[in-house]
């Protein structure tokens, strides 16, 4: 069976058409149609996003097994706030639906709000030194310290020099 039709079973037994799948993964119904027929191929990101709203991993939706990922360079989903560049290397629904991975840099100088989330976190410092929060603990952390810990504990973090990270989240509820 072709991944169109998997996606298409799949929308059915949620009990959705095609424009209310489109309506909630942000793509027009067009879109949806083209995928659904096998006439395009949806993006890793768009693929991942079709999976979540369907409530299936994303492993269904293709033939065999998936033996390995690649992410070329610079195709990654990238996302900008005012206090860091992030890239979504792997989106939740590639290794299962709780886990992503994603690629960030900060400059140095800028503060990380206070924030937190369901699930768990494990942090690698790629590069330059930060001060983590985490609770009422703070830790000063170098290049090469790894860091895991409850996310739903509120966390900020210091950039003392322009960092870059690499992130896995372990999110609980999705």
């Amino acid at each position: 069976m072709e991944m169109g039709n998997k996606i298409r079973d799949a929308r059915k037994r949620r009990g959705l058409n095609m424009k209310e799948l489109a309506d909630r993964v942000g793509v027009s119904y067009l879109t949806i149609h083209r995928i659904e027929t096998d006439k395009v191929s949806p993006s890793v990101a768009l693929l991942s996003e079709i999976a979540h709203h369907l409530r299936e991993p994303l492993a269904n939706f293709f033939n065999d097994r998936i033996s390995l990922t690649l992410v070329r360079a610079g195709t990654a989903p990238k996302v900008r706030s005012s206090e860091m560049d992030l890239e979504l290397l792997i989106p939740k629904g590639v290794i299962n639906e709780s886990t992503s991975v994603t690629y960030g840099r900060i400059e140095a100088g800028r503060f990380v709000s206070i924030h937190s989330h369901r699930g768990f976190e494990l942090t690698y410092n790629l590069k330059g030194g930060v001060i983590f929060r985490h609770g009422n603990r703070e830790y000063k952390l170098k290049e090469g310290d790894l860091l895991y810990f409850d996310a739903s504990i509120e966390h900020s973090m210091t950039v003392l020099e322009d960092h870059e990270f690499l992130a896995i989240y372990f999110r609980e509820g999705t």
